[in-house]
Parts: structure tokens; C-alpha cells; sequence
């Protein structure tokens, strides 16, 4: 019996959504357990500090010693101060003087050196679906159930975002170069498309104000430059040179100019979050499907290759053979007989396969 890694490509199933804080930040929760919850409500507030600047505002002033500062001063400790604004000097308007990079508060003036701590930054989370709170991570955030449409992703670049979906033009970002048109139909929104991200795809997302973009794929080398974007950018494939699945591209096709959530998480070394995409569709006659972390690998299941040559590509599982198989690099492992898509067949090792749960 072999117990596969899972990755949900789900209609209809039942979601259990964390919405936490990051490690860095303290917060407060703002809902009860079992309260119901929609979309937009804010169900936890956090800060998280942005560190502090150390000034040398004796050296700056070329000072012999750091006692001689403190005549110059121009700021206490505790004073909120914005950017550009004198905090040391004998005239306020010429000669030398030390002017503060950023806006903070004056957390200490101690040995010549001025401690400037930055402003902290405040996040409100938001629910993302419409469901009941079942359980509640006192100071960090909540669990919220509920039922929908589940796509999740290999790769986020760490932003989420609340927005209306829409499939770019023949499948590929690059027919979204005309201003005019993102800005009438598309701006605000998560793009949707076939083709691997480029570079110049970040640009139009980063220029027109794209709210997010769900992709197959891309470089590795951009990676950095994703992590960057304010937009929520998700990978369903991975990062090489991959188009997306027609089984991923046709459910999220049905969500077509709906509003989605995209939870662009990156996924962390000790975590088992993955990055998603969820989508209500409401309560139908038929109860959904809950996620079964105890799933045995069987014949008939719909797998996906996590290893080149085949990296991204799906099939059917075909048979599971009981003893170990010689493959062509001359290891001989547990392995999968899966049929593609295509129609070709061939054996896959099972740790090089996760399973399509829906």
C-alpha cells in the first residue's frame, strides 16, 4: 500500500481553509468559533514590525565625541518623526545635518547613534469563502469550513487576493498588451492563462494593475522578480517550460468572470500548505466530498508526474505491479504503469507521482 502526496482539482468538495497570520506578526482574531462567515469579513487584524534603522549621528556630524550630541539633537525619544525631517544639527537649514530616511519613532538615542524604529505594517485577513469558523489559533488566525470548487497550485509568490477571474485572450497574457483593453476589461482582475509566465508577462501584470494571475508555469530565474509583484501570481505546473493541464484549465474555465479567491502561498519546507484557488458555488442536492489524507494509490486513478522528462504531464494508472521494476537508469523501484494522455504508456516510480484528488 503506498499513500501518495494529493493535490485537489476539485467542483465540488468540502474546504478547510486556514487564514494565519505570518510567524512575524501578533495579532487578535475577530470572529467566534462557529460563527458563519462571508468572503469580505475580516476575521483577524495583525501588525507586523519592520525592524529598526541605527543611526550614526555623531560620525554623520563628524562629532569628536558622542556626548557632544546631544546639544545638537533636534528629537527626543518616543517623538514621531516623517521622512526628511531634521534630527540633529546646528542649523535645521544648512550645514551639516542629520535627516531622518524614513518615518518611524525615535526608540533610543544612545553613543552617538540614533535608533530609528520603522512603522509597522498592518494586515487585516480577510475569510476568502463563505463558511462557518470550526476552530479558532488564539493571536494567529482561524480554520473556516466550507463547500466549493478547490484548485491547488505548486508554486505562489506569498500574495492573496479577492477578485473576479477572466481567461486572457487565446489563452496567453501577451494579448494583453493593449492598455485600453485591460483597463475596460480586464484591470483589477486575475488573468487566467494557458501559457508559461515570461518576463514580460510580470511587466504587464506589474503596469496595469493586474490583481493576480493564475499560470502553468515559469523560468526559475524569475522567480525573485515574482516574489516582488504586489499581484497574487500561482503556478499550477511548477517552474520550467510547461502549458497548463486541459483538466486544470477547464475547471477554472467554468469560473469564468466569477469572483475566486487565489491564496498565493509559498509553500515552506516544514509546512503542507499548497497555494489554491477557491471558488463558492453554493450548496447543491448532493453531499460534497471531503479530502481523505489516508488515500491508498489504486488502478483508475488520475496522477501527475513531478519529474522530468515527464514533469507536469497526467494519466491514468494502469496497473500497480507488486514487485519492484528495472528502469532504464538501472534502478529498480516501486513503480506505476501510467497511460498518458496521448496514449503513451510507461512506468512511472510512485514517489515521482501525486494524485489529482477530486
Amino acid at each position: 500500500m503506498y499513500y501518495p502526496d494529493q493535490r485537489s482539482l476539485a467542483p465540488y468538495t468540502t474546504i478547510r481553509r486556514e487564514v494565519k497570520l505570518p510567524d512575524e506578526a501578533a495579532g487578535v482574531v475577530r470572529a467566534n468559533d462557529g460563527q458563519r462567515v462571508d468572503i469580505r469579513d475580516v476575521v483577524v487584524n495583525g501588525v507586523i514590525s519592520n525592524g529598526y534603522l541605527i543611526i550614526e549621528a555623531a560620525h554623520e556630524l563628524g562629532l569628536k565625541s558622542a556626548e557632544a550630541l546631544d546639544d545638537l539633537l533636534r528629537v527626543n525619544v518616543r517623538d514621531v518623526v516623517q521622512e526628511g525631517q531634521v534630527l540633529a544639527g546646528k542649523n535645521p537649514k544648512r550645514g551639516k545635518r542629520v535627516i531622518a530616511p524614513t518615518r518611524g519613532i525615535i526608540a533610543q538615542i544612545r553613543d552617538g547613534r540614533i535608533i530609528l524604529q520603522k512603522p509597522p505594517q498592518l494586515v487585516d485577513l480577510e475569510a476568502g469563502v463563505r463558511g462557518r469558523i470550526s476552530s479558532i489559533m488564539d493571536g494567529r488566525g482561524v480554520v473556516i469550513e466550507s463547500v466549493g470548487a478547490r484548485v491547488q497550485g505548486v508554486w505562489g509568490n506569498g500574495r492573496t487576493t479577492i477578485a473576479t477571474m477572466q481567461i486572457s485572450p487565446e489563452g496567453d497574457l501577451k494579448q494583453l498588451r493593449d492598455s485600453s483593453l485591460l483597463e475596460t476589461r480586464y484591470g483589477g482582475s486575475v488573468i487566467l492563462t494557458r501559457q508559461p509566465l515570461t518576463l514580460a508577462g510580470l511587466q504587464i501584470v506589474a503596469e496595469q494593475n493586474l490583481a493576480g494571475v493564475i499560470a502553468p508555469s515559469m523560468a526559475a530565474a524569475l522567480r525573485t522578480a515574482a516574489l516582488d509583484q504586489r499581484a497574487a501570481i500561482m503556478l499550477t505546473g511548477g517552474f520550467g517550460d510547461m502549458r497548463m493541464t486541459a483538466a486544470t484549465f477547464n475547471l477554472l474555465s467554468e469560473f469564468d468572470e466569477r469572483q475566486i479567491t487565489v491564496d498565493a502561498d509559498t509553500p515552506g519546507r516544514w509546512e503542507v500548505r499548497m497555494p489554491e484557488v477557491v471558488v463558492n458555488v453554493g450548496k447543491r442536492d448532493e453531499r460534497p466530498s471531503r479530502p481523505n489524507p489516508m488515500l491508498v494509490m489504486r488502478t483508475g486513478m488520475i496522477v501527475r508526474m513531478l519529474r522530468d522528462p515527464y514533469a507536469g504531464q497526467t494519466g491514468n494508472i494502469l496497473d500497480l505491479p507488486k514487485s519492484p521494476v528495472l528502469l532504464d537508469n538501472g534502478l529498480r523501484v516501486p513503480c506505476a504503469e501510467v497511460e498518458l494522455v496521448a496514449g503513451e504508456r510507461l512506468f512511472v516510480p510512485l514517489a515521482n507521482l501525486e494524485v489529482l484528488a477530486r
